[in-house]
């Protein structure tokens, strides 16, 4: 009778055994490293308090491959990585400081590939991120140089006229031939009563008639009315460097309607 009833019981297949293992191991591994906790989100650091962070963050602490990224995905698996050392990673990212690379420590799993978070892989941020900071500050030394000594408004004087109208006297200083715009705007609805390009070889005033019933239009009286001229020049494009357009100043002020 005992025969019978043990050949009754179905016996458990040798994959389910498998992926019952691995359901354990992947509940351990959650309850070690939790992708939820705040701690690891690095992003919500600066750069000057993520330093901290990293030194504060347990060497134990990791992400497993089973949990970040296809872990049944062979041969690469999923990713896994001491959150410390992904922690210095995103710090070299945005600084390039290649001296804290040697506390970024390479973790490996059966089930997850650490080799993104390795000293090497380190070094290789921080490289890319110096070319990049070189790179750019020859572009800024570029374009300082494609626009210095470039015209701009240095003075501006406002006149009230007998007939009610504003003279407005726009004076320019600078060096560097061009085509310049210059614009006269109403700031409230961004209404442009002058538009004009003129090519510069030196400074320069520019006059202008406001007219009331422009300015004014069906404002309810008395009101203050915001204006800006603006100055842009147009680059030219060089050997280095494409045309485009560079703003050299605004000057605001007010008109006052009785």
């Amino acid at each position: 009778m005992l025969t019978i009833l043990r050949s009754m019981v179905p016996l458990c297949p040798p994959w389910f055994v498998f992926a019952s293992v691995l359901v354990a191991s992947s509940s351990a591994a959650l309850a070690q490293s939790n992708g939820a906790d705040t701690r690891y989100q690095f992003d919500r650091y600066s750069k000057s308090e993520l330093e901290a962070v990293c030194e504060a963050i347990s060497p134990s602490a990791y992400a497993s491959g089973m949990l970040d990224g296809a872990w049944f995905s062979f041969p690469g698996a999923g990713r896994t990585y001491y959150y410390r050392s992904a922690c210095y990673m995103e710090l070299v990212r945005r600084t390039g400081r290649a001296e804290v690379c040697p506390k970024v420590v390479e973790r490996r799993s059966l089930l997850g590939d650490g080799s993104s978070y390795t000293p090497k892989r380190c070094q290789e941020v921080a490289e890319a991120f110096n070319a990049r900071e070189k790179q750019n500050a020859v572009a800024r030394e570029n374009f300082a140089q494609s626009v210095a000594g470039a015209f701009k408004v240095s003075s501006l004087k406002v006149l009230p006229l007998a007939n009610q109208n504003w003279r407005i006297e726009v004076s320019t200083e600078g060096t560097r031939a061009g085509d310049y715009v210059l614009e006269v705007a109403r700031i409230r609805d961004r209404k442009v009563l002058y538009l004009e390009t003129h090519t510069l070889t030196q400074p320069r005033t520019f006059v202008w008639e406001l007219n009331r019933a422009t300015i004014v239009g069906d404002t309810p009286l008395p009101n203050i009315f915001p204006m800006a001229v603006s100055m842009m020049y147009l680059r030219p494009a060089t050997a280095l460097m494409p045309a485009g357009e560079h703003i050299t100043g605004i000057q605001n002020f007010t008109l006052s309607a009785p």
